[in-house]
């Protein structure tokens, strides 16, 4: 049974956590590992933090929809459709939540050590590689599809590092800088968006730690909005990278 100072913490898990996941990603490492800590088992924690982070996730996303300027010209660096990448994103993430609630247990909590680990890989690696691929060619549009269909599976499935590789892809299709980012914020709310109804539907959602953790959230994926350019990557990329591999440490050897 978890205490009101549990519930404390996890709201304020969700406030970090949703204000990183607006500002840069990576939120999902810090709720996980704030669930884990509570002795939550690492499947229930990594879907009832997908269904807490969503709403603000999408506030993130409207605010960021809201704020984006020439709409027409993301079609063309989007697979030439906006509305089709939103619809293969949700549809992806709701798969992969399918996919996450046929593996049992057991099989999760052998193979989440090795997704932290590379969840933080990514988050690690994606500063560089993203400022590397601004300056490359573009994506081929017909690369675009299978590749986003693929990040929104994972994102669906587990989703630690996602936004990173979604902006990859968006920098690789001629989409970078606060553009780029803001856009991140909406293919990433419509990924979580498709699987948090598979994972409501499923009646697997811990509701009394959810909530917290989404009240949190919403709060500081508004506040992370709203910051969105005045704060660099670079400044919470440490923070998250440190409590990625403190998981993965903590998950091996428990």
């Amino acid at each position: 049974m978890e205490t009101a100072g549990d519930l404390i913490m996890l709201a304020l898990a969700g406030a970090v956590a949703g204000a990183v996941n607006a500002i840069a990603g990576g939120g999902r490492i810090l709720t996980l590992a704030g669930m884990m800590a509570l002795g939550i088992d690492p499947r229930i924690a990594n879907l009832t933090s997908t269904v807490a982070l969503s709403p603000g996730q999408i506030v993130a996303g409207a605010m960021a929809w809201k704020g984006v300027r020439h709409r027409p010209r993301l079609a063309a660096h989007l697979g030439g459709s906006v509305a089709l990448a939103i619809a293969v994103a949700t549809i992806a993430g709701a798969c992969g939540a399918l996919l996450l609630l046929a593996t049992d247990s057991a099989g999760f909590r052998g193979i989440v050590v090795w997704l932290v680990l590379a969840a933080t890989t990514i988050y690690a690696w994606a500063g560089r590689s993203t400022q590397s691929i601004r300056g490359s060619k573009p994506l081929a549009r017909r690369l675009f599809w299978p590749v986003i269909t693929i990040l929104g599976i994972y994102g669906g499935y587990f989703g630690g590092g996602n936004s990173f590789l979604v902006l990859a892809l968006l920098a690789a299709s001629g989409l970078a800088g606060a553009e780029g980012g803001a856009v991140k914020n909406i293919v990433v709310a419509a990924v979580n968006a498709g699987a948090v109804v598979v994972f409501v539907g499923s009646g697997s959602t811990q509701w009394h730690l959810a909530i917290p953790l989404a009240v949190g959230g919403v709060l500081g994926s508004m506040a992370g909005a709203r910051l969105f350019g005045r704060l660099r990557a670079s400044q919470i990329r440490p923070i998250v990278i440190a409590s990625g591999l403190f998981l993965a440490g903590w998950l091996a050897f428990r």
